[in-house]
């Protein structure tokens, strides 16, 4: 068998293996029905569009050497069809969209189902990027010694230098931020991820690339560079047409990363990436928004009560369920549905819809005859609005407050999704209609504050002895775990309201699941279908493309300005120290991504954030310490949880932050010392 030939049956073997070559589905040697070799070279920016430095002479008479590339892998790493990811591989040009691509992934190299079932990448089409929230994974032959690395503990050490790992805006030349680690999941040392965890806000529509140089395994020679990187890097010829298409965007990579100081030559790994931009991220969020406004009006389209419930649980007035009438975007009025778009790409109203809510009216505004704030409470993960406001401890604070509180359901991720979550779990290709429903989400929302603050405010039953009880003027919000999560967006679009909290909240759903005990469940339903590892790995990583249509990642940097029309807005974000539900690292990138600082009296502040003492007028973050241990190191979920993240929210000194706040705009912190709340 000639050298050519070897390799050829090597790269083949890779792609059939399960467990090694990552379940890239069929590679049987027709042409590439992805990306073509002239398409990646002929976009229009590479990390940038300067000239290229010389990259070191080649000697002509060498020749062209062979590299291990399967149709329509990523081929810079032979240990998995998709890896590195996010990388400049499934970017196609496209002159029509802002940032001069569109993403277009081969299904052959995407996880595919133990069925076989490939991954539609069809409404992935629309993004014109990555996420600015992406995980960034790779994989050398063993864990990679991260000694000398940037971990979670040292985010510092990933400015310095000689840091092993370089994340580089290619515009700027600044050094983004970072830590890594190696996959604490992983089922065998060859088969372990090495994540690199941005730990700064990526910009829209920009080139970053990524240096990893000088790593090896504990107590073994350093790594040694790949085929098909080494052929870029040295700039020797290869066999393989993929891989010498991309050549160009590299040189212009390897001189960007030479100006940052980054040596060519001891390079073991290097990729680029460019992040969507913001039409990409946020246009159809915003067009259905613009759309529902001027459906809604001033009043809202309709109010219907349904029940009412005098004197409810000995505690309220009254508790009133009716509906609201919402516009609608998807074909379908449950999962599975999807937004219907024009050939532009634009949502189109469907029909209106009516949206269930529930409201908490207070004893204490009707026997004053007074009118109080609406509070919109956002609930946790796959739970209900009824159930949560209708609890004994909500609604005390509504009495206490002289609160109407109100909610309605996350469509996408309440308890009536749980099912069509099952099947996205168990065919990926359903995945990305939880971001549709969620967008659609955020405009039940809308629609539910725009009602209740018009239509329904004056129905009698919404009233005490023909006074209403909600005053228009005062809207606030606050939601807690998945409500925070979500809520940090529902915020940030909102028309109607300016001021909230967000409770035991995080950014980026697909870095914090794996961390979180709910992983414990959602797991076991992927591991029949997808049972390779690093495939649930990338699937998870993956995922970020569908939760940035309606999460806190995606839109909470934009609330402290205000989106177009709308804002600025100001909130309270409470955590609980060592969550076992929303993992306290994914809140600090929320911290970090919104720019907000710490309070002083946080029992925690994240790196890179500012402190602040109190009284402040703005948005900031706090942390509580109820007790609860430790969570584990690494990727992984606790298997216990101690409670904090259910009890925080509840404690005195929070109930005084959250109301002081929501009532005065104002920042106070009612602990002596920090908030170690601990004792008791």
């Amino acid at each position: 068998m000639s050298s050519t030939g070897k390799w050829l049956w090597l790269a083949l073997s890779i792609a059939a293996c399960g467990e090694g070559g990552g379940g890239a589905g069929d590679i049987d040697g027709e042409t590439d029905g992805g990306i073509s070799d002239a398409t990646v070279d002929a976009a229009p920016v590479g990390p940038d569009a300067t000239d290229d430095a010389a990259p070191p002479d080649p000697d002509a008479a060498v020749a062209a050497i062979a590299v291990p590339a399967v149709e329509g892998c990523e081929n810079l790493n032979p240990r998995h069809c998709m890896l590195p990811w996010p990388s400049d591989r499934w970017l196609a040009a496209d002159a029509e969209r802002e940032t001069g691509y569109h993403l277009e992934y081969d299904p052959r190299a995407l996880p595919r189902s133990r069925a076989g079932a490939p991954i539609d990448i069809e409404p992935y089409r629309r993004l014109d990027g990555y996420s600015r929230a992406s995980q960034l994974l790779t994989m050398f032959d063993a864990p990679a010694d991260l000694t000398r690395a940037a971990t979670v503990d040292a985010i510092e050490r990933s400015l310095e230098p000689d840091s092993p790992t370089v994340l580089l805006d290619l515009e700027t030349g600044e050094r983004i931020p970072h830590w890594v680690e190696n996959d604490a999941r992983a089922v065998a040392p060859e088969q372990t991820i090495f994540f690199l965890r941005p730990a700064a806000r990526l910009e829209q529509n920009r080139a970053y690339g990524v240096a990893i140089r000088g790593l090896g395994p504990a107590g073994g020679a350093p790594f040694a560079p790949d085929a098909a990187f080494r052929a870029l890097r040295d700039g020797v010829p290869s066999d393989s047409a993929e891989i010498e298409g991309r050549r160009a965007g590299f040189d212009r990579l390897f001189t960007k990363l030479g100006e940052a100081g980054v040596s060519r030559g001891e390079l073991q790994q290097a990729w680029w990436f460019r992040t969507e931009s913001f039409a990409s991220g946020h246009d159809t969020m915003l067009a259905m928004r613009a759309d529902a406004l001027e459906r809604l009006g001033d009043e809202g389209i309709g109010c219907t009560i349904t029940s009412v419930e005098p004197d409810f649980g000995g505690v309220a007035f009254r508790r009133v369920r009716g509906t609201v009438t919402v516009p609608w975007y998807l074909d379908a009025p449950m999962q599975p549905a999807a937004i219907v778009r024009d050939g532009a790409g634009r949502p189109v109203f469907q029909r209106t819809e009516e949206v269930a809510f529930t409201a908490i009216l207070p004893r204490s505004l009707a026997a004053d005859g007074e009118t109080g704030p609406l509070l919109q409470w956002g609930h946790g993960l796959f739970g209900e609005a009824e159930g949560t406001v209708s609890d004994g401890g909500l609604m005390r604070l509504a009495e206490e407050g002289g609160l109407v509180l109100a909610a309605t359901d996350w469509a996408g991720m309440s308890q009536k999704d749980l099912p069509f979550l099952a099947t996205a779990l168990a065919d990926v290709t359903r995945f990305y209609r939880i971001g549709e429903m969620l967008q659609q989400g955020m405009i039940n929302q809308i629609a539910l504050t725009r009602s209740l603050i018009g239509r329904c405010k004056d129905l009698p039953e919404m009233t005490s002895d023909g006074a209403p009880l909600i005053d228009p003027s005062r809207r606030w919000f606050l939601g807690g775990s998945q409500g925070s999560i979500l809520g940090g967006a529902y915020l940030t679009l909102s028309p109607d309201i300016d001021r909230g909290a967000l409770i035991v909240g995080g950014a980026g759903f697909s870095f914090m699941i794996e961390r979180s005990i709910h992983y414990n469940t959602f797991e076991p339903l992927l591991i029949p279908t997808y049972p390779d590892r690093v495939d649930r790995a990338l699937l998870m990583a993956f995922s970020q493309h569908t939760w940035d249509r309606a999460e806190t990642a995606n839109f909470l940097d934009y609330a402290e300005e205000g989106l177009p029309g709308v804002g600025p807005k100001r909130f309270l974000y409470l955590v609980a120290e060592n969550d076992a539900q929303v993992p306290n690292l994914s809140s600090h990138q929320a911290a970090r991504l919104a720019g907000i600082p710490a309070m002083q009296g946080s029992t925690h502040v994240p790196w890179g954030v500012e402190v602040q003492a109190p009284p402040y007028t703005g948005s900031a973050y706090i942390a509580m310490n109820t007790g609860d241990r430790p969570t584990p190191p690494g990727n992984v979920a606790p298997t216990a949880d101690d409670g904090g993240h259910n009890t925080v929210g509840l404690k005195t000194e929070a109930v005084a932050m959250i109301g002081h706040f929501l009532l005065t705009g104002e920042m106070v912190v009612p602990c002596t010392g920090t908030c170690d709340l601990s004792g008791r």
